[in-house]
């Protein structure tokens, strides 16, 4: 029979798996109502944290925890973000084709951004075992992938989506973005898993297969912006385990090996039937051939973010530009919230990259989250708005709680 302790670390491990399993809702069937059934998991979760709460607060040992001037800074950008949100959906009506319901909309983004952050502060960290953590969360997104590889090559994916315009579908409602990010996320959970201080033989095994198959469905699936995220976590981890001389030296040369290769690769590729390296080829070698640019259309949704900026520094216009989010979580601060928001969210962001850095360096059982905030910073540099992107959202609370762990005090 559990003891309060105990069940108080299921609760605490139940949130965090399925907080990070949130993508898992790309794999019902594309006409399911996806936005019940995210609403209802989040209330589940919801619940899970109101019990974490209520049984700490009635044996006296609610958690103080002391997060330091970054905790404000977190919390202003957020509840300015959900003012604009609700002003820009439910005011103003902002004329968008992202959601079909903007309530639901909101709703989803308080239980991905708030809520957590909140939740967070009565979780017993000491309790959370960073190995069985990393490898946890490996083996949800290595069964997200698999599954994904299955629908491809057993489904009319195979042949609706397989090489079309270069990408490489996940599945239905699993765009190539996401499929792309899902591998660069195995890659690094498996990496790090390597790092993980005393681990079986099993685990070796299950890191190395993890490696090769994130690699493989970044490259499958087309994403150059997985692919970018991926180089920088690369770069990361080389930072964060002290091999600062290997990424001066050892990267330029073998990005440009890469570069050479691409054409031989692509052509490789091709021969099966597969065109995931056409992006990335044509980006570098034949830019002028693509429909909607290198930049995918970006660059006229940045340069018109800059000139609405310009328009109304002070207090923001609105998160959108046309319908369409503008593709970067800095641009679309400064574009939704003005000066203000713009520059808390640039500092949330330095900061927690010093604190990830510093964290991973001096803990290789924090690897794997350092480095799970560059990948989801990167996504948001390139893809997505800041309102759909939890994962975004969790890896940053995840390196400030984790981080502040050491210095908790029970009351």
């Amino acid at each position: 029979m559990l003891n309060r302790e105990s069940f108080i670390s299921h609760l605490q491990w139940f949130i965090l798996l399925a907080l990070f399993a949130y993508d898992g809702f790309t794999y019902l069937p594309e006409e399911s109502n996806f936005a019940l059934y995210k609403s209802v998991y989040y209330v589940f979760i919801f619940i899970a944290f109101l019990l974490v709460c209520t049984l700490q607060i009635n044996h006296g040992h609610l958690m103080h925890r002391y997060l330091g001037s970054i905790s404000y800074a977190i919390q202003i950008y957020f509840w300015l973000y959900l003012v604009r949100l609700f002003y820009d959906f439910m005011i103003v009506g902002v004329d968008q084709e992202i959601v079909t319901n903007p309530f639901t909309a909101i709703f989803l983004y308080v239980n991905a951004a708030i809520i957590p952050f909140y939740g967070f502060y009565v979780f017993k960290w000491n309790l959370i075992d960073l190995k069985k953590l990393n490898t946890a969360m490996l083996g949800i997104f290595l069964i997200m992938g698999m599954v994904s590889m299955w629908y491809i090559f057993t489904g009319k994916a195979a042949s609706e989506y397989l090489g079309d315009d270069g990408r490489f579908m996940g599945n239905a409602s699993m765009d190539t973005i996401a499929f792309g990010h899902l591998g660069t996320s195995i890659t690094i959970l498996g990496l790090s898993l390597l790092y993980q201080a005393n681990i079986r033989f099993l685990h070796k095994i299950l890191g190395a297969f993890a490696i090769l198959s994130g690699l493989f469905i970044t490259l499958a699936a087309g994403s150059r912006g997985a692919i970018v995220a991926l180089l920088l976590c690369f770069v990361a981890y080389l930072y964060m385990n002290g091999h600062k001389l290997k990424i001066l030296i050892g990267l330029p040369v073998l990005a440009a090996i890469f570069i050479a290769l691409l054409p031989i690769l692509r052509d490789i590729l091709a021969s099966y039937g597969n065109l995931a390296l056409d992006r990335l080829y044509n980006s570098i070698y034949a830019p002028d051939s693509m429909e909607a640019g290198v930049t995918s259309g970006r660059d006229v949704l940045y340069d018109q973010a800059w000139k609405n900026i310009l328009q109304s520094p002070i207090w923001g216009s609105s998160l959108y530009i046309g319908g369409e989010y503008v593709h970067n979580s800095i641009l679309e601060s400064f574009l939704g919230l003005g000066i203000i928001g713009g520059l808390l969210f640039t500092i949330i962001i330095l900061r927690t990259l010093g604190i990830a850095f510093r964290m991973a360096e001096e803990d290789k059982g924090c690897l794997f989250v350092s480095l799970l905030f560059v990948q989801y910073l990167s996504y948001s540099l390139f893809s997505r708005t800041l309102s759909m992107l939890p994962l975004f959202w969790m890896s940053l609370y995840l390196v400030i709680f984790l981080n502040a762990r050491k210095n908790d005090l029970t009351a």
